[in-house]
């Protein structure tokens, strides 16, 4: 990852924790994430990734766990609870690291560590879900509030931009289910720094999405105090 990618993936972990930090209101999110991040990133080190014949594939361990933690949390009253009271203000402005993100996917397609399907110059079109993230937080944020249905539209359309990259992602690692990029494969999410694009970026804004989403939909919507 050159010099440039390096800033800007630090950048958008900083947000991460930042605005997890707000979204979650208290440090136990940044705390799991940091330490589910660490724990990758020694598996990353420790070879564990490299089998890319084992059934099922080892790869599966980088996002497996957070998915399941994610579903507790939906299941479990306390979960549920701890969602209904997250600031929808924040999980939106969270989105935003999805911008740098992207650059760096960019970054990393030039140095042969993703192949272009994982990009905007392909079809990753997720920088957008960033962009308009910037927009709608002010929007939130202003006198003349956006409608439950522009928020819900908004979520479900970056959930479905977040779906395209991370499946094309996982399908592009070398393991023993991929199926796409044999000439320029996924090895940026199997490596150190990029291991924590998956391990704490990517559960980080699905986590994001589906609180907004439970407020929006399952019960009355808290607005930022």
């Amino acid at each position: 990852m050159s010099g440039s990618a390096t800033i800007l993936f630090v950048l958008a972990v900083l947000w991460c924790l930042l605005w997890t930090t707000k979204a979650s209101r208290g440090w136990g999110l940044p705390l799991v994430l940091c330490a589910f991040g660490a724990g990758q990133w020694y598996l990353v080190e420790s070879g564990f990734y490299r089998d890319t014949e084992a059934i099922p594939p080892p790869q599966l361990a980088i996002v497996a766990p957070m998915v399941l933690a994610l579903v507790a949390a939906f299941i479990l009253p306390a979960g549920r609870r701890w969602l209904g009271n997250a600031d929808i203000t924040a999980l939106t402005a969270l989105h935003v690291l999805r911008v740098p993100v992207e650059l760096v996917l960019h970054e990393a397609y030039l140095d042969h560590l993703v192949p272009r399907s994982m990009t905007y110059s392909g079809h990753n079109f997720d920088i957008a879900t960033g962009l308009s993230a910037a927009f709608l937080t002010a929007w939130m944020l202003s006198r003349r509030k956006p409608g439950k249905a522009v928020l819900v539209a908004w979520n479900l359309g970056g959930l479905v931009l977040l779906g395209i990259v991370v499946v094309t992602a996982i399908f592009s690692i070398p393991s023993s289910v991929q199926r796409w990029a044999f000439e320029q494969p996924n090895v940026l999410v199997i490596g150190t720094p990029g291991v924590l694009l998956p391990a704490m970026l990517v559960p980080a804004v699905l986590w994001a999405h589906f609180t907004a989403l439970y407020q929006l939909l399952g019960r009355p919507l808290k607005r930022s105090s």
